[in-house]
C-alpha cells in the first residue's frame, strides 16, 4: 500500500502521545500511516509502505527505531526523530536528521513534517 501525498508513518510507544500526533498530523491535513507502537510492527509496516514523511520515536521500550530509519532513508523518505536525547547522545549516523526533542508542542511537529515533505 502506498501513501498519498501527504502521507506520514508515526512510531510512538507512549499511547497518549501516539494519539496526539496522529490528531495532530490528521488536523493539519496528513494521512497518517500506524501510529506503531513497537519495534517489531513498525519494521514490518515500513517494508510495506511508502509514506512522504516519517516521526519516529527514538526509543520503543528498550529498543532502538534506526532500523525502521534505515529501511525509510534506504527508501528516500525523509524521518524526523521524536526523542529525549541530545544529537550527541545518537549513533553518529543519525546526529543530522531532523529531530524535535520531547516534550514538544504541536505546532513545531506540523512545521517541521511540513519542512520534511517541502525539502523533497
Amino acid at each position: 500500500m502506498n501513501g498519498g501525498q501527504r502521507s506520514v508513518f508515526v512510531v510512538e510507544d507512549e499511547y497518549l502521545l501516539a494519539i496526539q500526533i496522529q490528531d495532530d498530523l490528521q488536523a493539519a491535513g496528513f494521512d497518517v500511516i500506524g501510529p506503531f507502537t513497537s519495534l517489531r510492527s513498525s519494521i514490518a509496516a515500513a517494508k510495506r509502505e511508502t509514506p512522504q514523511a516519517a516521526t519516529l520515536d527514538v526509543n520503543l521500550n528498550g529498543e532502538f527505531v534506526y532500523p525502521v530509519a534505515d529501511e525509510l532513508l534506504a527508501r528516500g523518505v525523509p524521518v524526523l526523530l521524536l526523542t529525549g536525547y541530545a544529537a550527541s547522545d545518537l549513533p553518529e549516523q543519525y546526529r543530522n536528521l531532523p529531530r524535535l526533542s520531547k516534550p514538544f508542542n504541536s505546532r513545531d511537529l506540523i512545521r517541521t513534517v511540513e519542512g520534511l515533505l517541502a525539502g523533497k
